[in-house]
């Protein structure tokens, strides 16, 4: 990995010009942090937030370093905003401490002519090593909360199809297999999916007490991302789907459902999935977190464990950041945030 650049970085608003390349440097250069590309924010938009892209560029127009979006909406009262950057700042060096800080400068001064009187960010940065020091060198400062799973897991999908599913546990195999000869069938569709995936969502929710979204939450997702729902069925009748899209070389599992049964539905929904993403040249599958306290190995949540099943390797990021923003007043109004958005969804 090359050092970053030693001059700070001029930084801009990102204009529709831009998305192309948005979307190269977050796919390629910086991993494939999805909800950093440009249409996550699109759906965002969808539902009631203001959008706003930064790009941090080298000196005279040279290449991008970062990037930030960031997704900004009342709270409690209409003139008192609340911003979040879903996994940003996205970095293409994780020591690019100069790129950061000019990104949330330029942050800093944009968001508070809108009424914007807190910044909430979860980097996917490692949680020790390098992160931690950029987290340090950022002035970042941990919330007792978090919103998206700060612990993922992540599975290789590289090599031959047979290489991927020879490091498929035995058991995983084994269930793959068993779907198959039962009969189960599997389908990649698009927005066509949505609404048998959503039944069965529903009924994964009720039994398992998640949060949920509206059904145009979901069509808005299969319409702005590179997304698919894998659906399997079984003489006709659905049993198992997932919601999985694509960004730069990963592949990610966002939502999925099942109806209780012996069929093993869900393992032919995952291998499917894998082969769908492979198709378009991912090399990892971010099956999207887990508990914050879950250990491998461990009894925990059933849909934790499911994960582990598939191989592969736990990944500890940031967790939820504070920037800094109005120097004392920001303890205070940390606490003012907890009172308006107690018992209230965040991102509905």
């Amino acid at each position: 990995m090359q050092p970053p650049p030693s001059a700070p970085p001029r930084v801009r608003e990102a204009s529709l010009a831009d998305r192309p390349e948005w979307d190269r440097f977050v796919g390629e250069e910086c991993g494939g942090v999805l909800l950093q590309s440009w249409g996550w924010g699109e759906i965002r938009r969808q539902f009631g937030w203001g959008v706003t892209r930064l790009v941090a560029q080298g000196q005279g127009g040279a290449g991008w370093r970062g990037v930030l979006q960031l997704l900004y909406r009342p709270v409690g009262l209409p003139l008192i905003r609340w911003a979040y950057a879903p996994r940003g700042p996205a970095l293409a060096s994780p020591t690019d401490d100069l790129a950061g800080l000019a990104l949330l400068r330029g942050a800093r001064s944009r968001l508070l002519r809108r009424g914007v009187v807190v910044l909430r960010l979860d980097p996917e940065w490692e949680a020790a090593g390098a992160g931690a020091e950029l987290r340090r060198r950022l002035r970042l400062r941990p919330m007792p909360f978090d919103i998206q799973h700060r612990r993922t897991w992540l599975v290789d999908i590289t090599g031959s199809e047979d290489e991927v599913r020879g490091r498929l546990p035995p058991s995983t195999r084994r269930n793959v297999a068993l779907a198959e000869r039962a009969g189960v069938t599997v389908a990649n569709l698009a927005g066509e999916g949505v609404e048998p995936f959503y039944r069965l969502h529903l009924g994964t929710v009720a039994r398992q007490r998640f949060q949920t979204r509206p059904l145009a939450y979901y069509q808005a997702v299969l319409a702005g991302l590179d997304a698919s729902v894998v659906l399997a069925t079984k003489d006709g009748r659905p049993l198992a789907a997932a919601v999985v899209a694509t960004s730069g070389p990963r592949l990610a599992y966002l939502y999925g459902g099942s109806d209780p049964g012996p069929h093993r539905a869900m393992y032919a929904v995952h291998w499917a999935a894998i082969r769908w993403g492979r198709e378009r040249g991912c090399r990892l599958y971010d099956m999207w977190g887990v508990p914050r306290r879950f250990s491998p190995g461990d009894p925990g949540p059933g849909y934790a464990v499911f994960k582990t099943r598939w191989g592969g390797r736990m990944e500890d990021h940031s967790g939820l950041q504070a920037a800094p923003w109005l120097g004392p007043l920001d303890r205070p109004l940390a606490g003012l945030e907890g009172l308006l958005l107690a018992r209230r969804p965040l991102l509905t």
